[in-house]
């Protein structure tokens, strides 16, 4: 397929506006790991002085076992001007997960009705389609092919809207079914990120802090080694 038509099928499958939330993304840096924070369909990275600096996310390791039960031991997370470096023993096998569980509660009143909000953004990489656990609150693991499972607290969460990119702009959004499954075809290689959002509205407690509503979005980085040449990234977008 030549470079136009590549561009032309990405164009026709690409997601309308900026119809999705900032999300935290994990990535291949080097010989190491990133955590990204911004949109990565639209190649935009938070920095730091900025926004990444409201971010205080942790990592850590999903091992799994022969027996389908996952052992976890955590990473370090090191802030650098554009991203987390996560560092630790990392087998070739092996999921990582990262996640903030502090980033502020944000306070809206709209007519006369104050709302506390919390904010839960994580993400999850696998290095192939091996079957995993559920581990974070709102969480995409890999069934296996080209399948995918989303989960809320342990449990198949039925007809989440999910979307496909790449950091070339294209993208693709699709529905779990009934038991929080989905499948998608990656026809380019390279890496390719999958979010999901869920706000969960039941009342609850963060530590001492008081919230009304709990959003979580969480994303999947998987790459595809087969397929065609992948399209270039599109030019980095200004940080917000």
């Amino acid at each position: 397929m030549n470079s136009v038509l590549r561009w032309a099928v990405a164009l026709s499958l690409c997601l309308p506006g900026s119809a999705y939330a900032h999300h935290l993304w994990l990535e291949q840096a080097g010989q190491g790991l990133q955590i990204a924070f911004g949109e990565f369909g639209e190649n935009l990275r938070e920095v730091s002085p900025g926004n990444l600096d409201k971010l205080q996310p942790r990592a850590k390791v999903q091992s799994a076992t022969q027996a389908g039960a996952t052992g976890d031991r955590p990473l370090t997370v090191e802030k650098t001007g554009n991203g987390f470096t996560v560092s630790g023993k990392i087998e070739p096998t092996d999921s990582i997960v990262a996640e903030d569980v502090r980033y502020p509660v944000f306070v809206r009143t709209k007519d006369g009705t104050t709302t506390r909000s919390i904010y839960m953004p994580a993400a999850r990489i696998v290095p192939d389609r091996t079957a995993r656990t559920p581990l974070l609150e709102l969480d995409i693991v890999p069934v296996g092919g080209d399948t995918f499972k989303v989960t809320y607290k342990g449990q198949p969460l039925a007809k989440a809207k999910v979307a496909v990119v790449t950091n070339a702009g294209w993208g693709r959004e699709l529905h779990t079914d009934d038991k929080g499954e989905f499948a998608v075809g990656l026809p380019w290689r390279g890496p390719y990120v999958f979010e999901v959002q869920h706000a969960d509205k039941t009342p609850g407690k963060r530590g001492e802090e008081a919230y009304d509503v709990a959003n979580y979005v969480t994303s999947l980085t998987v790459s595809q080694p087969d397929g065609l040449e992948a399209l270039p990234a599109l030019p980095a977008a200004k940080p917000h």
